[in-house]
């Protein structure tokens, strides 16, 4: 081979390595989504209801908080708001409203209608929940369990309370940041509905309250 073929060859070979950098800069770039964000406005009315909260467990007459733990009680502990526990999810309905009782930590099961399901992602994981009503309720009852269970969060399961959607609606918001803990989380005299085995998340839920220290 010649110097000139050999000086062509490289120019070629230079070239292409070239366009191969610029590709994958390019499918990079197309390819990352902008980080989402929680607003201010959803943040402090998030701020809020959480001081709101703080408040009625330290005072009110019928606080879950044990009498002797409320002068030193100085609020629940939760972790940072996330958009990417703010999730939609597909809306499956029930077609006929099916009682489901929830066993209780303590006496016997209370009673619930199974509602519907919501299908999603979290992590790229998909996950589904069993949503739960109360008859007369105007919301739907989440209770689920998640690996975050009896370590940094209560070890029984967590709770999330969700709007009754309209009726043409085929999606559901669920904020995972609102998710709260049972009564009995606080004070093991109260009973509580067990989460169904079918509500395990298999992703870590680092959202919503964390688990309770007196």
């Amino acid at each position: 081979m010649t110097n000139v073929e050999t000086q062509a060859m490289r120019k070629i070979w230079i070239a292409g390595l070239v366009l191969a950098v610029l590709g994958l800069i390019i499918y990079s770039v197309s390819g990352t989504q902008p980080a989402r964000v929680l607003d201010e406005a959803y943040l402090g009315r998030l701020r809020e209801a959480r001081r709101q909260k703080d408040q009625s467990l330290h005072n009110a007459s019928d606080s879950p908080i044990p009498g002797a733990q409320r002068a030193t009680f100085a609020g629940l502990r939760y972790f940072a708001p996330t958009a990417d526990f703010r999730v939609m999810a597909r809306l499956v309905r029930q077609p006929v409203l099916l009682p489901q009782p929830l066993a209780m930590t303590l006496g016997a099961p209370e009673s619930y209608q199974r509602w519907g399901t919501a299908e999603f992602e979290l992590n790229g994981q998909p996950q589904k929940l069993t949503l739960l009503q109360k008859a007369g309720d105007q919301q739907l009852f989440v209770p689920f369990t998640d690996p975050t269970n009896g370590q940094q969060t209560y070890g029984a399961g967590r709770f999330l309370d969700v709007p009754l959607p309209p009726a043409e609606a085929n999606e559901i918001e669920l904020d995972f940041n609102q998710t709260y803990n049972p009564y009995c989380a606080y004070n093991h005299e109260f009973s509580c509905p067990k989460p169904p085995a079918e509500n395990r998340l298999t992703v870590p839920v680092a959202a919503g309250e964390q688990a309770y220290q007196p």
